[in-house]
């Protein structure tokens, strides 16, 4: 019964929210870059409505764009796709700095395989919360607004140019 409620916490699907909390504030960043990037181009002194939707679909295209590829980023990162990278640098800087890298083991010659050093990072990353699906989920919302304004302005303001 408890490791079931545990279960639910950390997939947020229990009852105290925090799933919807993840969304929420996911949303909320989006939306606050979506309005900095519209007080940025000007967006509410213009009075051409075409100019306007035009800047609105880049207002709502950037976050989308953005919050989508930190999803691919976060999921390729969770299946493994950067350990080449994180192994080799960390023992190759160990040459130049190796108090700041290595911790005392490493630094008496005692370094980890290369298997033993991903099976360390799964261990961990098990114990995360995923947010890859949170991400793609407002990145896709946004493009999606971002489309619609775009397609708003070039079949009812055929022709407007942003300046």
């Amino acid at each position: 019964m408890e490791e079931n409620k545990r279960k639910e916490k950390e997939a947020g699907t229990d009852s105290s929210g925090t799933g919807c909390r993840v969304y929420v504030i996911t949303f909320l960043c989006a939306a606050a870059m979506t309005v900095v990037y519209a007080a940025a181009a000007d967006i509410f002194r213009i009075r051409d409505m075409g100019v306007v939707l035009g800047y609105l679909s880049n207002a709502f295209t950037v976050p989308g764009v953005l919050f989508m590829g930190l999803a691919g980023l976060s999921f390729v990162k969770r299946q493994g796709g950067f350990d080449a990278v994180s192994y080799s640098a960390r023992y190759m800087s160990c040459w130049l700095l190796p108090q700041f890298w290595l911790n005392k083991e490493e630094r008496s010659g005692k370094l980890k395989s290369y298997r033993d050093y991903c099976e360390d990072r799964r261990k961990k990353e098990s114990g995360r919360r995923s947010m890859p699906l949170c991400f793609l989920i407002v990145g896709a919302v946004f493009t999606a607004l971002g489309v619609l304004c775009l397609v708003v302005m070039n079949v009812m303001f055929p022709g407007t140019v942003l300046g």
